[in-house]
């Protein structure tokens, strides 16, 4: 029952207020996410 609640906000074409915070904190993990693999990828290729 949870997750149906948290997956339908992200399928609403316009969030209202509490549905567009959520988003915002899926985009920043999201960008956190890739810069981390970025700065992984770039260490690793310096070995």
């Amino acid at each position: 029952m949870s997750g149906t609640l948290v997956v339908m906000p992200v399928l609403e074409p316009n969030p209202t207020g509490g549905n567009k915070k959520l988003l915002q904190m899926f985009a920043l993990i999201g960008a956190i996410l890739v810069v981390i693999g970025i700065i992984a990828t770039i260490a690793s290729n310096m070995g």
